[in-house]
């Protein structure tokens, strides 16, 4: 019984981050930074990508894509896959997510229930007003609501993938992970040794196209996935940044 306690608590030892004294200016820097980067993230998807039935990858996008298909809050969905992703991953990695990433997938879930059930799933990118009128030729509408919107495609993709891609740099810096489908990449990555960020591309893309099931439209897809490459080029800049040095907690 005293070695299987043993075990416990060096397992949870290890869900610590080993560089960071609790209460110093590394640790408040460092869950700072998760909980923007997760509240930025998060707006991202239930402000843009969400509402225009885009799925850039993970666990996100495809509760994006189960919430246009079920009406069911999204949530829902992310309860349903991210915390038994969260215990399998722990079971088959091994506790190497920490504590971090705990906080942020908790956080992200509990601030998306927070803005479905406030803001709502109207966009906050639309060409003109919204409206009522029925039979607008390209027009989406907007869940729970009788309002519909003429879209922009476009200007929603950049401003989606910059917020994507500012959010879970911050997340990556404080090294947590946004948990999700990377965890279900780094266990292929594990048994297959198919390289990690190949496995992410290939995960993220066969979740962008799952958008299909909510309409025949290709740009559902194409725009789903060129979210992931801007979001992608922004986590790479994010980590180049001298963000410690700049915030003096060095």
């Amino acid at each position: 019984m005293a070695e299987k306690e043993n075990a416990v608590l060096a397992w949870l030892k290890q869900l610590k981050d080993p560089n960071e004294k609790i209460f110093s200016k590394q640790w408040f820097f460092s869950y700072a930074c998760v909980i923007v980067g997760t509240m930025l993230f998060v707006c991202g998807d239930v402000l843009f990508a969400n509402p225009y039935h885009l799925a850039p990858g993970g666990t996100y996008g495809l509760s994006n894509v189960l919430h246009a298909l079920t009406g069911k809050e999204i949530n829902f969905f992310l309860w349903c896959f991210e915390i038994p992703l969260l215990v399998i991953g722990s079971i088959i990695l091994g506790p190497r997510f920490g504590i971090k990433t705990i906080v942020s997938t908790v956080l992200g879930i509990l601030f998306t229930a927070f803005l479905e059930r406030t803001w709502g799933y109207a966009p906050l990118v639309h060409d003109g007003e919204l409206f009522t009128e029925e039979g607008v030729r390209g027009a989406l509408s907007i869940a729970n609501s009788a309002e519909f919107f003429v879209p922009d495609y476009i200007m929603n993709t950049l401003l989606a993938g910059v917020i994507y891609g500012v959010g879970i740099g911050i997340i990556f810096f404080s090294n947590a992970t946004s948990g999700g489908s990377d965890i279900v990449s780094m266990i292929i990555n594990k048994y297959t040794k198919i390289p990690l960020g190949t496995l992410v591309i290939i995960v993220d893309s066969c979740i962008a196209l799952t958008t299909l099931l909510i309409s025949p439209d290709l740009r559902l897809p194409g725009y789903s996935i060129l979210l992931i490459v801007i979001e992608g080029i922004l986590i790479n800049i994010i980590q180049k940044l001298p963000l410690r040095k700049w915030f003096r907690v060095e």
